[in-house]
């Protein structure tokens, strides 16, 4: 496999067992070893599964989303940032495959018509991949990131998980999951945190929000994108991620709140701390009170249009102040 050769292969290449040792491990898998870098890290993880991975397993997973072209500041492979997730593959239910360092085998039928190939290899397609992500995130909100994510970078389509996938898979584990996370799935979403906090909004009882939308003063002037929006309200959120605290983003973002909120919206702002981290309650009664504040205001004031995304600004107002 390109970038990763087993051990017994590079002794038999005639080079030396202290030449090999020097050479990178990867995640654990014992007797494997990077022999060039790969222009995605990612992928010599992948192929070094791909060679540790019993005989007749299927690459799924975050693994297959990445083949599936998830970029990596969607999905880097890791739980936290640093710590590596296992490569996942499907096994059959009777199997006698067993796990290793670096992997994660599940247990599940596959059919032929979910699978495409890479080097030679069964992988997931992109129906399956984004249905497995999604029943296999055990959270409703991580669901929902999973699917958002998936229908953004183009794995499937609501109406294939709905009319094909869904109904194929009825019985699996988890598949409750993907069917509560179709019912308020969006392509729009820009970040798996994104689509987390979209989660929480709707739990709180708020109206379901738009995604992304572009917002105009009443003079036309593009003023930015909202994460998540009530229009009727004027109540947004957003999702500040680490790369709002680098170079010059701090001020432009308060610049470009100042802005916002000068339209008379109500803008609210989370970060990590919020959104995945404990005491979920808190966050709920944030959104509720945020929204409470921006239906208590003057709509006198308002000075704010959106405009369907497919139309532009000469397209449909949402919004007349």
């Amino acid at each position: 496999m390109d970038g990763v050769l087993t051990v017994d292969e590079l002794r038999a290449s005639g080079m030396t067992r202290p030449v090999v040792d020097l050479l990178p491990r990867i995640d654990g898998l014992v007797g494997l070893r990077q022999t060039k870098r790969l222009d995605d890290s990612r992928l010599t993880r992948i192929h070094a599964a791909l060679i540790a991975a019993p005989s007749g397993a299927i690459l799924s997973g975050w693994a297959a989303a990445v083949l599936h072209g998830i970029p990596s500041d969607f999905l880097d492979g890791t739980s936290d940032g640093t710590q590596p997730r296992p490569v996942e593959f499907i096994v059959p239910p009777d199997g006698g495959a067993y796990e290793r360092d670096g992997l994660r085998l599940r247990w599940a039928p596959c059919r032929i018509e979910d699978l495409v190939r890479y080097h030679g290899q069964p992988v997931t397609n992109g129906m399956r991949t984004a249905a497995d992500l999604t029943r296999w995130a055990k959270y409703p909100e991580k669901a929902l990131a999973a699917i958002d994510m998936s229908l953004r970078h183009g794995l499937t389509t609501q109406l294939e998980l709905q009319q094909t996938q869904v109904p194929r898979m009825k019985g699996y584990r988890g598949i409750q999951l993907v069917r509560d996370a179709l019912a308020i799935a969006s392509d729009r979403a820009e970040s798996p945190r994104e689509s987390e906090l979209r989660y929480y909004w709707l739990e709180s009882g708020l109206p379901s929000p738009r995604v992304n939308p572009e917002v105009y003063d009443v003079r036309g002037r593009f003023m930015g994108r909202i994460d998540l929006l009530d229009d009727e309200s004027g109540y947004g959120a957003e999702y500040n991620g680490h790369w709002h605290e680098m170079w010059d983003r701090p001020a432009k973002d308060v610049r470009r709140l100042a802005g916002l909120r000068s339209l008379n919206l109500t803008m609210d702002e989370f970060t990590k701390v919020d959104v995945g981290g404990p005491g979920i309650g808190r966050i709920n009664s944030r959104l509720r009170a945020g929204y409470a504040l921006a239906i208590a205001r003057d709509g006198r004031h308002d000075a704010f249009q959106i405009t369907a995304p497919s139309l532009g600004l000469a397209g449909r107002s949402l919004h007349r102040p």
